[in-house]
């Protein structure tokens, strides 16, 4: 009995990694905008997305769901922080929620010579703090490099 509650266990934890595997980096582009998104390759599951009009110097950071909580807030802005390497930078970020489901969303647009930015080219993992909640992700196959040049003017 204890061996197939083990193995029960094992099977758990093995495919709870698979599903947490799932979500890898992707790069693409177009003449108009780029994205850099951390999800599942074609579905709606996004953990986070660093996207901009290509040639416009800005790149954008979005979190969708970061807090459940946002919703109760009556305030469009809120800080997000963004901690990578030795770099951290607060932020105003702006909220956006659905009406019709309770998703939120922040969004936060950054100079593409901003320092944090610098630090995301080079760290292996970067967290995102909003409300209270923190949320980290790795950075391993992320061309946050290939963006920011997309993203950078002529």
């Amino acid at each position: 009995m204890h061996r197939s509650l083990a193995a029960v266990f094992a099977l758990g934890l093995l495919s709870g990694q698979a599903l947490a595997q799932e979500r890898e980096w992707t790069l693409d582009a177009s003449d108009q905008e780029a994205y850099l998104i951390f999800g599942v390759a074609d579905s709606d599951d996004v953990g986070v997305s660093l996207w901009c009009p290509t040639g416009k110097d800005m790149v954008n950071l979005y979190i969708p769901r970061p807090s459940a909580e946002l919703r109760k807030l009556s305030r469009r802005k809120v800080p997000v922080t963004v901690t990578a390497g030795g770099e951290t930078a607060t932020f105003g970020g702006k909220t956006n929620f659905n009406p019709d489901s309770p998703s939120s969303s922040v969004e936060v647009e950054l100079a593409v010579d901003s320092p944090i930015l610098k630090a995301l080219e080079k760290a292996d993992r970067f967290s995102v703090k909003v409300h209270g909640q923190e949320l980290v992700f790795p950075l391993y196959d992320a061309d946050v490099a290939g963006l920011v040049a997309l993203c950078r003017k002529g």
